[in-house]
C-alpha cells in the first residue's frame, strides 16, 4: 500500500468507488477522466510536479488500470491509500493596488495553442482565479462564457479539469502566490516562480492576472 496525500476537492470522489479513463501522461503526472461532474478529472502526480487542484501527490505513479476504491485508489500492479488531505489555495477577499480591465473573451481562448494546458486555456484560468479573488465585477460574464466553451469540450481534458476548478477560484500554490503579490502593486519572486510552470503555462497565467490586476515590473526587472 502506498501513502498519498490528495486534494480536499477530492473527499467525495474518493469516498466512492469508480472507474477511471487514462487522457494524458507525462513524465511526473497521469490524469484520469472521472465521469463525474464536480471532479471532471483527477491528476495523480509526484512531489516535484506542479500541485494541480484535484490531485493526489505520491511517490509511485500508477502504470495501468486505475480505479477509485473508498479512501484511495487501485491499480493492477499497486494501490493507493490516502493518509492526509491539503487544502487547495483560493485567493480571496484581495484589494488590489491598481485595477486592470483589459478585456477578455473566454469563448477565443479556451482551447487555443498547442500542450496539455493551452495557453488560451492558462489565461482564462488566471484572469478566473485573479477575478474571483479581487471580486472583479465581470466574474460572473466571464464564468458563463467559460462555461459555454467548454460545453463543446473543444480543450485538453487536462485543461478542462483545470478550468473547472479555476471557475470557482481554486489555483495552484504559484498562481494563488502571484495574485497575493500582483494585489501589491508589484511583480517579484512569485512572478518569477510562476514564470518556471511549464513550458507557456506560467507566463500565459500571468498574462490572466494582468487583465484583472495591474502590477509594476520588479527592480530587477527595471535595471
Amino acid at each position: 500500500m502506498i501513502a498519498a496525500a490528495a486534494s480536499s476537492l477530492l473527499a467525495d470522489l474518493l469516498g466512492s468507488s469508480t472507474g477511471l479513463v487514462e487522457v494524458a501522461r507525462t513524465a511526473v503526472s497521469v490524469h484520469y477522466e472521472t465521469g463525474r461532474a464536480d471532479v471532471p478529472v483527477l491528476c495523480v502526480c509526484v512531489p516535484t510536479a506542479v500541485r494541480l487542484p484535484n490531485a493526489v501527490v505520491t511517490s509511485v505513479l500508477p502504470r495501468s488500470g486505475l480505479r477509485v476504491v473508498p479512501g484511495g485508489l487501485s491499480g493492477d500492479a499497486d494501490s493507493w491509500r490516502v493518509g492526509r488531505w491539503w487544502q487547495p489555495p483560493r485567493p480571496m477577499n484581495r484589494t488590489p493596488a491598481q485595477r486592470a480591465s483589459l478585456d477578455l473573451d473566454p469563448s477565443a481562448l479556451v482551447g487555443r495553442g498547442p500542450g496539455l494546458t493551452p495557453s488560451g486555456d492558462d489565461e482564462v484560468a488566471g484572469a478566473l482565479v485573479a477575478a474571483h479573488a479581487t471580486g472583479d465585477p465581470r466574474l460572473d460574464a466571464w464564468c458563463s462564457a467559460t462555461r459555454d466553451a467548454l460545453l463543446s469540450r473543444r480543450t485538453t481534458a487536462v485543461s478542462w479539469g483545470l478550468l473547472h476548478h479555476a471557475l470557482e477560484g481554486w489555483a495552484t500554490p504559484e498562481l494563488a502566490a502571484h495574485v497575493d503579490e500582483a494585489c501589491t502593486g508589484h511583480r517579484g519572486p512569485a512572478f518569477e516562480r510562476l514564470l518556471t510552470v511549464g513550458h507557456t503555462s506560467g507566463r500565459a497565467l500571468a498574462e490572466g492576472v494582468a487583465h484583472v490586476v495591474a502590477t509594476r515590473p520588479s527592480m530587477r526587472e527595471e535595471a
